[in-house]
């Protein structure tokens, strides 16, 4: 007796359909990281415009604070917070300040800081007298800081040969404080400081006005902040720009500059264009 094998049929219908689903699957993924890379990549650019365009009110917030200083007797608060939306959907808003609460400067060698401790074009005095200075930098080997002053009372009396002057080193640096620059103890009298690089580049001058003679050494100044007053004579400029200004989330920039407010010649008007009209960038 014989048996044959049995003959099984040979169906290829589920392999061809898994195979099928797999690349489908495959494009299917492929399609969506495009999409979405795509759709990031526009969501940048957009982004993007909107901040170029930011910048720009923000810009022009600033050049028209600028330009408020630039006339004589405006005081920054006369255009402190004010707002404009301008015609392509943007604004800005103007902060003001007439004091700066710490100057950071880098001087060249020889180069010449000068500061106006009085108010501009008058000689009330102060609230609150600055009767000290504070200075401290980096390390940079030979540097020294030539220190003059000359006070005068709030009379307008300037009396000839009271210009004061020191020389500052490194070595006459306290650690984690600096130097303390006593310009006197009298509440009727204002100063202007004039600061020079000797010898060497001075980077990061760091100075803070205080309304003692002493601060390190007087009980009210613990810590330090606490007798530091703003230093006069200063001009601080924020300008902050957003765009669209009907968005519930805008794109947002900010601009900051400061300056003498008695140099109206200053180099930053070398970069600035002062219009009667507002300025829009598009």
């Amino acid at each position: 007796m014989q048996f044959s094998k049995p003959k099984f049929k040979t169906s290829t219908t589920g392999g061809v359909l898994l195979l099928s689903l797999m690349v489908m699957t495959g494009i299917i993924t492929i399609s969506f990281a495009t999409g979405t890379l795509i759709m990031s990549e526009i969501q940048q650019s957009s982004q993007l415009d909107r901040a170029m365009v930011a910048y720009y009110a923000a810009e022009s917030a600033v050049e028209k604070g600028l330009y408020q200083v630039r006339q004589r007797d405006i005081h920054p608060s006369s255009f402190n917070l004010t707002e404009v939306l301008l015609d392509n959907n943007a604004e800005y808003k103007i902060i003001a300040q007439d004091t700066e609460p710490v100057i950071y400067k880098t001087l060249a060698q020889d180069e010449i800081l000068e500061l106006d401790l009085y108010t501009p074009h008058s000689l009330t005095p102060f609230e609150t007298p600055i009767k000290s200075l504070i200075v401290n930098w980096s390390a940079e080997a030979g540097s020294w800081l030539e220190v003059r002053w000359v006070p005068w009372t709030i009379a307008g009396e300037l009396t000839p040969g009271t210009d004061q002057g020191i020389k500052i080193s490194l070595d006459n640096l306290i650690e984690d404080l600096g130097y303390v620059i006593n310009l006197g103890s009298g509440d009727t009298y204002l100063y202007n400081v004039r600061m020079t690089a000797r010898y060497a580049p001075i980077t990061y001058l760091e100075i803070v006005a205080y309304d003692t003679i002493d601060p390190q050494n007087d009980e009210r100044c613990d810590p330090l902040g606490l007798c530091a007053v703003g230093i006069a004579g200063r001009v601080k400029i924020k300008g902050l720009g957003a765009f669209p200004a009907d968005s519930s989330q805008p794109s947002k920039q900010a601009i900051l500059v400061t300056m003498p407010e008695v140099a109206p010649l200053s180099g930053l008007y070398d970069y600035v264009l002062f219009s009667e009209a507002p300025i829009v960038k598009y």
